[in-house]
């Protein structure tokens, strides 16, 4: 049995997921969307952590074959292709599912995938997330609830590609111009890079009154310092920034009170390198897209009488395991100095 106040939350949360995303969707992200035509569409799941139950037996057949209607009749032009292979864009809906402590139980992610190249060196071509956003539901797994997260991601996905083609009077059904190569392997998106911007932002949890219990200054000395050490220039100036192609690390703290269920856990650091990248369907549209993506996690810290605490030390350890990915991908793709 759900307490009552269980199940309040967790239609709140649920509501604010789909109603409300933490970062609202920016016009120059949904401009990506512009004449998007021959899309792909593409369910999957990203983590299942128990043995499927019946109704899980053709779930993704099943959510694709839902999303595919609900983007026909709402007259977006999908690709009726079953070739995979192709520089098509795609519209990627990702299902995460999970029974365990301190995890969100149904999350839905859905991104726009297609070719760009980065605007501070265009030979480098990639296939990246240039629109996404997620949404989550609980506090059991449960069929209806898959299908009521799944399908409030499937409506944000419509009404952002409604509102940035309500300007154009016919979209076009045309295969988009298969322009681009194949690539056996992507470039390094690091290359010929020396240095990043950096924000460090700390996310209070629903449930947390008053200040963050941690020192976001501390932790974006602490990060900067650490990059500084590795030889990597941090970036602060307009022009350094430009000369960069507006490379920017960031590192979203999300931290979870203790004693309190909140589908998350205690200390959990998502961290992602963006650069600004140009569409190669419309090289005018222009936006920031991920091109490296961390995520970890973290236990409280304890009082002398044994109480759970999150602290700046217990933050500073995530942060700076995040770090040590961060600067070894960074790294590895500028080539060793030679000696004299």
């Amino acid at each position: 049995m759900y307490s009552a106040v269980t199940k309040v939350l967790a239609i709140m949360v649920l509501l604010l997921s789909l109603m409300a995303q933490p970062a609202a969707q920016t016009t120059e992200k949904q401009r990506t969307l512009e004449n998007l035509s021959d899309i792909e569409v593409v369910v999957k799941y990203g983590r299942v952590e128990w043995p499927q139950e019946e109704w899980q037996s053709n779930l993704l057949q099943r959510l694709e074959d839902r999303a595919r209607q609900r983007l026909s009749e709402a007259g977006i032009p999908i690709t009726q292709s079953t070739d995979k292979a192709g520089n098509r864009p795609r519209v990627v809906f990702t299902v995460t599912l999970s029974k365990a402590e301190n995890a969100t139980p149904v999350r839905v992610d859905v991104a726009v995938h297609q070719r760009v190249r980065l605007w501070r060196d265009e030979a480098k071509e990639l296939e990246l997330a240039t629109w996404s956003q997620h949404g989550v539901g609980g506090p059991m797994v449960t069929h209806k609830m898959v299908l009521d997260v799944f399908d409030g991601e499937v409506a944000e996905f419509l009404k952002s590609y409604t509102k940035a083609n309500q300007a154009s009077s016919q979209i076009s059904t045309k295969p988009i111009a298969d322009t681009s190569a194949e690539f056996s392997s992507p470039p390094n998106a690091f290359e010929g890079l020396k240095g990043t911007s950096v924000f460090v932002s700390t996310r209070r949890d629903l449930f947390f009154d008053g200040q963050p219990p941690v020192d976001e200054k501390f932790l974006q000395e602490a990060v900067e310092t650490r990059l500084k050490e590795a030889g990597i220039k941090v970036l602060r100036y307009a022009n350094e920034a430009e000369q960069a192609g507006h490379a920017r690390l960031t590192l979203w703290i999300k931290l979870s009170p203790p004693n309190v269920q909140a589908w998350a856990p205690p200390i959990d650091v998502e961290s992602t390198f963006s650069q600004l990248v140009r569409l190669v369907r419309d090289p005018e549209i222009q936006t920031q897209a991920v091109t490296w993506k961390s995520e970890d996690s973290g236990s409280f810290a304890k009082t002398d009488d044994g109480s759970p605490v999150i602290t700046n030390e217990a933050v500073l350890a995530v942060v700076n395991r995040q770090m040590d990915e961060f600067i070894q991908a960074f790294k590895a793709a500028r080539p060793p100095r030679r000696s004299h």
